[in-house]
């Protein structure tokens, strides 16, 4: 071998190990990829579906984020799986260090003086966007479900085509032309109104494009426990009205009127104690005018509360067509049964974390351990439910009945394998909460999706290419 020719070698391996060794570093210290593999953050994070023949999506986290600060709310994160830190999991921060956090009717609601004092936990646009999930007329995850049946309650005036998406309004005179949704609108994946036990949202957004063909007047309502908070657009003046407790109401004007021949994009949302409105791109948000009263007890049906939800249209001297006329409903956080006003009380430097499929997601709401304490005073934890009929947890050996006592744990909350005599465990217990992930934990923020994308003959499906909010 020339001296040209091994020169050229060592440069070129000194060079292939530089490459090597950066890409370790980026990979340790500042972008990884994941692969999601379950439904937990759908459906904005597509887990593995073996019956549609789908892998789950792929993600980039930023790791060097982790370094710079600590997780904000509602930010996507991965982290240790505290019941077996040897597995990543994936889910949005919902409470910070060191506060009180509680669940009333979804929404978060945060305490930073010991329960003193509450206030909701707005979300920041791109989150709340991104958790404002489609309901109506294709539900996300039953597309077919209003498909075939009357979902509207058509009064005179109106006439509606369901299946075009076209909504005609043709109202004389003061005489109020209404059309009201006649379903409720049910945390997912609940769609019907044969759910008398369960709750229903209250944190929805209507939206529709109008056309004007004679100006007049379009009241949007959004009741949500019997207060009827509503946009109304008129060619003389438009407005939102927010009703506040005892039914008080305050009014906040909106720059925009309603013309003949004139085309608006609208979009009117209650989430989180807040009135959006967006009409052609222009967005005001008005929060309600309390936000740190305490919040009222969870209320489920048959408490003796209000429970009246209802989306309705109403025109007065107004000749319009809407088109793609749209509920979307807001993430609906569940309560931890079986005890549904439950308070967490979150350590400093920990976190809460929340699955966006919230009724299917297995996050710090659910999180419990076995605990064995010993007489040494050791204490061994490891990932409940701890049924004892399950070989590897205490007690599926039974000393008194002639058992081998040596207990196996596949994995404690160190991702460890332990074996103890059962002989030495002088306290047990299943179902111990350990809802909460150390900042030391916390790998990074989950920022793009970058895979599945569309290739035409290579990958045929869907492109889910995006920023994650």
């Amino acid at each position: 071998m020339t001296r040209g020719t091994a020169s050229f070698f060592r440069d070129n391996l000194e060079a292939f190990a530089v490459a090597i060794a950066m890409a370790l570093v980026l990979r340790h210290y500042c972008l990884e990829a994941f692969r999601i593999p379950t439904k937990s953050m759908m459906p904005s994070l597509l887990g593995d579906d073996p019956a549609r023949r789908r892998h789950g999506d792929r993600i980039l986290v930023d790791k060097f984020v982790a370094m710079r600060r600590g997780p904000h709310r509602y930010e996507v994160w991965v982290f240790q799986y505290p019941l077996n830190r040897n597995k990543n999991f994936i889910k949005r921060v919902g409470g910070l260090p060191g506060e009180w956090l509680r669940i009333v009717d979804g929404d978060l609601w945060a305490s930073t003086d010991e329960g003193a004092s509450w206030a909701i936990q707005r979300k920041p646009a791109g989150a709340r966007e991104k958790l404002f999930f489609p309901y109506y007329p294709r539900p996300v995850d039953q597309p077919e479900k209003f498909a075939g049946q009357e979902n509207w309650e058509i009064g005179a005036s109106w006439r509606v085509s369901e299946r075009e998406g076209i909504f005609l309004v043709d109202a004389r005179g003061d005489d109020a032309a209404t059309l009201r949704f006649a379903r409720q609108v049910l945390p997912y994946p609940d769609v019907d109104t044969n759910y008398p036990s369960r709750p229903f949202a209250g944190d929805v957004r209507v939206g529709f494009d109008i056309a004007v063909e004679r100006a007049g007047r379009l009241t949007l309502y959004l009741t949500e426990h019997g207060r009827k908070h509503r946009l109304v657009l008129g060619k003389d003046e438009s407005y939102a009205v927010i009703v506040r407790r005892e039914n008080r109401e305050h009014r906040v004007p909106v720059d925009v009127r309603l013309e003949d021949g004139e085309e608006l994009s609208v979009s009117f949302a209650n989430v989180d104690d807040t009135l959006v409105i967006e009409i052609d791109g222009d967005v005001v948000e008005i929060p309600f005018p309390d936000p740190t009263t305490e919040p009222e007890e969870p209320r489920m049906f048959g408490d003796g509360v209000e429970w009246k939800h209802e989306i309705v249209f109403e025109a007065q001297a107004l000749g319009a067509t809407l088109n793609d006329v749209r509920i979307d409903r807001d993430v609906y956080y569940n309560a931890n049964e079986p005890d549904p006003r439950k308070i967490w009380k979150i350590p400093e430097d920990h976190y809460f974390m929340l699955g966006d499929n919230t009724q299917f997601s297995k996050d710090s709401r659910k999180w419990d351990v076995n605990r064995a304490e010993f007489a040494n005073g050791d204490v061994l934890m490891w990932e409940g439910p701890g049924n004892s009929d399950v070989p590897g947890q205490p007690y599926a050996g039974r000393p008194d009945k002639g058992d081998d006592p040596i207990v196996r744990v596949p994995a404690d909350v160190d991702g460890l394998v332990r074996h103890f005599d059962s002989r030495e465990v002088e306290r047990f217990k299943r179902g111990v909460p350990h809802p909460f992930v150390s900042r030391d934990h916390m790998i990074g923020r989950a920022f793009a999706i970058f895979w599945p994308i569309h290739l035409g003959p290579l990958y045929r499906g869907p492109s889910r290419v995006n920023l994650i909010r």
